[in-house]
This record gives structure tokens, sequence and C-alpha cells, in this order.
């Protein structure tokens, strides 16, 4: 024992770089693993903690339409067993709020007039502020999305647009409010006094509107309440009905997102470094063969021998995996606060959970390491002290070597012609196969990585250049009406048709449709219902986009998202049965499309076929514009907004998405910058300890290449060389990976989400640049690797 603890330091400190940048390389494997671990662990934890806590809803109904009574429905609710009720909340929408001097437009407000406690649905947790019954007269309570987007604090006054006048009220609290709080909304909830309430709005023209919370004790049970409710009241519910999977969704999709892709790339980094510690071993060994071979006819046993490497490595090991795990559990809980701050109570950092999980994977990284060394490590046993002694390693491998100087690759025709330095370099190259085809591997996924990264930031931050492959429109201009009661739609509809510069012009209404258990078998006596978009006007000449077939244009057809199409099983020509408004209709679908927006649950019919149902239809949400000329888009908006603020908001598209996905991109860009940081590192690490291995094997070569005149910055530049134009062909390889590969394991998380195609935007020059940087760091590491080369004579590199 006492001889392999001795051999296991002497290899320890006679590699003391290549020991530590393999200590480095099983760092970041951890580090990697385990922060997508914890990542992942957490996801739905802190969602479902802390709806829990606040007993939130699974269905949120609101009463806009008129076509149910809201007392009625409330009622009949609150006297189902098995279930909680929120209040019958009532608000008033707005759009826009002035804060600090800056006026910020894309902002959708529920204002609620404040019922007393205790409500048992959604109960309200306070980040900030004093917690009371009810607001204070002259304040208002805010959720944590809005306070956090626009980083507003408790004791700020926050100008809320009413049209032509400006309701100026004080923050006094800003609360948890889990179904309208998710990050990357532009919808909040704002608790008002109810005094201050009555006082604001008397004067303002418009309607009370209702809302209300349901909470099942078992959720699943949901459909069965809907078909008896459908059954008792006559109807079906035709108002809008927000389900949990959305209420839920856009808390989980981005940890979903930086979890698949960090524990799919740590994988992968964590078979590089297991590849890179075998291939370490293998040079040890056949550096250490004539030792290795007299201290075994001495009498030191192959599976002693075996150990003095276990040894080594498990030290290594240990000294890397902990600090790993120490820094997944900051790393993780830096990532998940960012991305889930919403649900964060004042100063209080969220709770970790899965350190338990993250042992066990330190456990198991342990464990593959130690598994490797000893399959690596076996080779000993193959090693005869009489042949060891002769060669300096197996007569085998002796021939092989040869045989691979003097392949057909080395020596095709015209390598004879190429300059001194790209011989040396390739040469090199074809010497040493397991160290070339490690480097480019290393290379090609440092190239994806970067390059995924960068497609992905552009992509979302360029969201309004592909918003209709998201689902959205494509249009120049959008009008959201806020205030239905004091719209004037005649008035708008003529100031559109007098303007010159408008090329086209669609109104969309949003309706609710239920899909009845006769339209497919695999409901199970169950209905459904999904989001149906009414469009006055061209899905065509709009932007709208489908995956297959083509958007509706007569008055029996329908568009269906992926999600409706996969739930019914559904395809182009199949027949689907609607009930719009409680009456049935029979469509034809033509169309199959993604949006993130509803996940794809919803639906596209025309204004035709909402009109079989109610031929006077006129409850438009939104009024897409085109225009001539796209690039006065700014203009146009300015003026109708300014002409129209007192009922609707009227901006371009791009702004319209920038409030929504912005928020996203900066979640996105820290994970992602750390991952491509770690695998430039890890290039670097591998290139510099593969090249020093290599370079040392090849000392006597190197010495006579300086002894006839070949200078060392020559020799140096010649291997820079070689391993450039290696990890050049690794860019190649990896910009077609993270551009295409890549982006479709990606696309198995967003299918949950209705992506199933994730739509990109390719920047070649950024990706290029991207792909490159790993290419740089593969040269830097190699010339940094050759600096013995320069500080050793010729005389003293022939003798080694």
């Amino acid at each position: 024992m006492a001889a392999m603890l001795k051999l296991s330091l002497s290899y320890l400190s006679r590699s003391k770089i290549q020991n530590l940048f393999i200590a480095l390389l099983i760092l970041l494997s951890t580090l990697l693993v385990s922060t997508a671990v914890i990542i992942l662990t957490n996801t739905g934890n802190q969602f479902k903690d802390m709806h829990d806590q606040t007993n939130g809803s699974h269905q949120i109904l609101t009463f806009e339409k008129g076509l149910n009574d809201p007392n009625e429905t409330h009622q009949w609710w609150a006297a189902q067993g098995g279930i909680e009720v929120s209040p019958l909340l009532t608000y008033r929408t707005l759009s826009g709020i002035a804060f600090k001097d800056t006026d910020i437009p894309n902002v959708y407000l529920y204002m609620l007039n404040t019922p007393p406690p205790p409500w048992g649905v959604d109960e309200l947790i306070f980040s900030n502020g004093t917690s009371k019954a009810i607001p204070e007269r002259g304040t208002v309570w805010i959720p944590t999305s809005l306070a956090n987007a626009y980083n507003i604090s408790a004791g700020d006054t926050i100008g809320f647009k009413t049209g032509s006048s400006t309701l100026d009220l004080k923050v006094s609290g800003i609360v948890v409010d889990v179904p309208y709080g998710a990050p990357f909304t532009n919808t909040a909830r704002v608790w008002m006094n109810p005094t201050d309430y009555q006082t604001d709005f008397d004067s303002i023209a418009g309607k009370d509107n209702y809302m209300m919370g349901i909470h099942f004790n078992d959720y699943s049970t949901n459909s069965s309440y809907w078909e008896r409710y459908a059954s008792e009241m006559g109807t079906p519910f035709l108002e809008t009905k927000m389900e949990f999977e959305s209420i839920s969704s856009f808390y989980l999709i981005i940890n979903q997102i930086i979890g698949f892709i960090m524990i799919f790339l740590g994988t992968v980094m964590l078979v590089i470094a297991l590849i890179t510690i075998g291939f370490t071993i293998s040079d040890a060994i056949l550096a250490n063969y004539k030792t290795i071979g007299i201290l075994k006819s001495l009498g030191l046993t192959s599976s002693r021998t075996i150990g003095t490497y276990v040894i080594q490595y498990s030290f290594l090991s240990v000294v890397a995996i902990l600090p790993g795990l120490a820094l997944s559990v900051v790393v993780s809980k830096f990532i998940i606060n960012i991305s889930v701050s919403s649900l964060q109570v004042g100063n209080r950092h969220i709770a970790i959970n899965g350190i338990s999980e993250t042992m066990l994977v330190g456990v198991c990284l342990f464990a593959l390491v130690i598994l490797f060394v000893i399959l690596y490590a076996k080779k000993t046993r193959s090693i005869q002290p009489v042949l060891a002694i002769r060669y300096g390693m197996s007569e085998t491998d002796h021939a092989r070597l040869a045989n691979r100087i003097n392949s057909p690759l080395g020596n095709w025709i015209g390598f004879a012609q190429l300059p001194v330095a790209v011989v040396i370099g390739i040469r090199n190259l074809i010497k040493n196969t397991k160290s070339s085809v490690l480097m480019l591997l290393l290379t090609t996924m440092a190239s994806s990585v970067l390059v995924l990264g960068y497609v992905l930031l552009t992509s979302i931050t360029g969201i309004y250049q592909t918003a209709a492959q998201w689902g959205y429109d494509n249009a120049n201009i959008a009008a959201v009406v806020v205030n239905k009661n004091t719209f004037p739609q005649a008035e708008l509809k003529q100031v559109l048709g007098k303007d010159s510069r408008i090329r086209t012009v669609g109104w969309q209404g949003n309706i609710t449709g239920v899909v009845s258990s006769e339209s497919t078998s695999e409901m199970q006596g169950q209905s459904t219902s999904l989001y149906l978009s009414v469009l006055d006007g061209s899905y065509q000449e709009l932007g709208f986009e489908t995956l297959k077939g083509d958007n509706p244009r007569q008055a029996n057809e329908v568009a269906i998202g992926v999600s409706v199409a996969k739930t019914l099983n559904k395809g182009l020509g199949d027949l689907i049965d609607l009930y719009i408004e409680g009456e049935k209709r029979t469509f034809i679908i033509t169309g199959i499309y993604q949006a993130i927006s509803n996940m794809s649950v919803s639906g596209r019919i025309t204004i035709d076929a909402m009109r079989t149902v109610n031929p006077s239809y006129g409850d438009f949400d939104a009024i897409f514009i085109n225009l001539i000329h796209p690039a006065q888009a700014d203009v146009v908006a300015g003026e109708l907004n300014e002409q129209f603020k007192a009922s609707a908001s009227v901006v371009t598209q791009k702004t319209l998405l920038d409030s929504v996905y912005a928020e996203a991109a900066d979640i996105l860009v820290y994970p992602m910058s750390l991952i491509g940081l770690l695998f430039i590192l890890a290039t670097f690490i591998i290139i510099f300890s593969t090249c020093r291995i290599s370079i040392r094997k090849e000392s006597r070569t190197y010495g006579i290449y300086k002894s006839i005149g070949v200078t060392s910055r020559r020799i140096r530049l010649s291997v820079a060389l070689g391993i450039t134009i290696l990890s050049a062909i690794g860019a190649v390889l990896g910009t077609v990976v993270g551009v295409y590969v890549l982006p479709m394991l990606l696309e198995t998380v967003l299918s949950r989400y209705g992506i199933v195609h994730l739509p990109l935007i390719l920047n070649w020059g950024g990706i290029i640049l991207f792909a490159f940087l790993s290419i740089g760091a593969a040269a830097l590491g190699s010339w940094l690797s050759s600096k013995d080369i320069r500080e050793a004579s010729p005389r003293m590199l022939v003798i080694e």
C-alpha cells in the first residue's frame, strides 16, 4: 500500500498542470449536471409551493361578454362540494401606466374592487409593504411581476391611464398574485380600495366586469364538474376560462428550457471529461511503460498498478466534485431567483430543494470517473516486463505507430510539397489520432453551444420578425380595445378607411368554443374548451401562418392549434363539432398551426362563421393594421393612440412583443453565457493538456527539428496551425449541430407549451463569429502548451 501511495503522489506531483486541468474538467462537468438537476427539481416545486400556500386557482373565469350571468355562475360553483371559489371580483380594465415621467403603454390592468377577507382562493402574500385587510384610501397593491418589470417599490406613485386623464395612486403593497403574476406578462391585477374604486370609476364611462377563481381539491375531476354545469345551467360556459396549464406555463417554461440545455450539455462535457481521463491515463501508461515493466519485474502486481491510478483520480475527483456541488447550489439559486422572482417574498431568498439529488449526482460522477479509470488502467495487465524494457511500449503498439506514420494519409501525393510548417502540424495530428478526435469533438460541441445560445437569444429578442411562426399576427400595428363600452368602433373604421397610408385592416374578436365528446372518441365523455379567434379580414393578409394546410376562408372552415389536433387526434380534412354561444356548428379543419399563446389550445374561424351563430356580432378585442410603408408604423401608431387613447391602446407589433419577451431574453442570457464560457474554458483546458502530452512525447523529434535550424517559434506555429485547422473543422460541424440538431432537441421541451417547431432567426454573421470563438480558445491553448519547446535546448530535447 505504501508503494501504491508513493507512486500515486509521484504521478500527481510530476504532472501538476495536467492534473489541475483534469480536476477542473471534472469540476465543470459536476457544475453543469448538478445545476441542471437542481433547476429541474425546483422548477415545479417553487410554483407548486406558492400555489398551495395561497390556495391558488386552477381556473379563472372572466365575465365580459354578457353570455353567462356572473352571479348565477358564482352561486352554482359555490354550492359544489370538493371545490373552493373566490369572491366574485369586480373590475374595470385600463391600459398603460406612467411611472417616473415615463409612459409605459403596453400594460393591461384589471383594476379590482378589493373585497374584504378571507377570500379562500388566491390569498395574497405580501412581498413588500404592510399587510392589511384592504388597501388604504389613495393606495393600491400591485403584483410582483409588474413591480419587477419596471422597478417599482412600495411608496412609489403610479399614474394609471384612464384615457384623457391619469389616476395617480400610491403603491402601498407588492403582492404575490399567482394567477396573474407570472414573469414576462403584460397583464396584471391591481387591487384598489373599495371607496376609491367607486369614486374614481363613477366618472369614467363603462361598466363593471367580473371574475372568479376556482380551486379543485382534485384538479383531474374538473371536466365532470363542467359537464354537470352545462347540464344543470342549460348552456355551456361561453365566457373566457383560463386553465391551470396556462397559469403555470410561464412560471415553468424558462427553467425547463435552461435545465434541459444544461443537463444535455453537462452530460456531453462529462463524457468529454471521461474520455480525456482515459486518454491521459493511456498516455501516462505509455510514458511510464518502461518504469511499469521494471516495477512489475520487481513484484508489483497488475492490481496494485491499477490501484495507483485509482488513488490518483479518486483524490482528483473528490477535490473537484465537492466544490462543483457547492458552486452548483450557488449558480442554480441565482438562476432560479431570476426566473421565478415574481414568487419571491420580500428579501427572503427562495428555498432551494434537491440537495439530496445533488449529492447523488456527485456520488454517481465519482463512480463513473473511477469506473473509467479502472477500464483504461487495465491496460497495464498486458504489459510484459521484457518488451516494456526493450521497446518502451508493447510490440503491437510499436508496429501500429510505425504503420500510422507511414499510412497513405501521411504520404498522399503532394504532401511533401506542402510548407514545412503545415507538414509538421498535420503530422502531429496524424500521429496522435486519439487526441485529435477528442479535440475535434470538443471544438464541435463548444461551437454548437455558443451558436445555440446566440441563435436562441437572437430569436427571442427578435421575435417580432417571426411573430407569425409563434402564432401571432404579422401586422405592423395592433390596436387593443381596453374599454369596449366607450370604444368608438364606427369612428375608428372611418378613420382607418380614409387613411391613405393603410393597406389592410383586420378586426379580431375572441370567444370560447366547446368541443363536445361527440367530436371524438378519445375524450371519453368529456368536453373541452378552446380559445377561438374570430377575424373580420384575411388571415393570410395579416400574416397568420400555419404548419399544415391553410387558414380558414369560408364559414364552414377552421384552423386548430397543434395541441387541439393532438388531443382530439384530428388532421386536415377532418370534421370537428364546436359549440359557439350554445349552438353547434360543424367545421372542416383546413389548417393546423402552433401558438405559444394559450399553448396552442385554440382555433381560428372567420367572421362569416361567427355570424351564422350571432348575425350582429361585433365584439372585437383587437384591430390589426398593415401599412403600405411599414417604416411609418411608429408615426401612425402614435397618431391613432393619441386619438383613441380613452378606450384603446395602439402600438406597433414590435412594442407589443418586446414588452413580453424582452424579460425572457434577459433571463436566458445568464445561463447561456455561463454554459458558453464553461465550454470555451473546457476547450482551452483539454487542448492545452493534450498538446502538452503530445509535445513531450515528440520531444526528440522537435529537438532534431531545432538542431537542423527550425526555430522554436516556427515549430510552435506549426503545432498551433494544425490544431487551428482541426478546430476550424470542428467549428463548421458545431455550427451545423447548433443551428439544426440542438434546436430539434429543444423542441421536445417546447412541444408541451404549444411550439413543435422552434422559429429561429439565423444571423449568419453573428453565428460565424460565435462559432469561431472555440477556434480562438483552441489556438491559444495549443500555443501556450508548446512553450516548453522554446525553453528547451536542442541537445536536451534529443537526450529526452
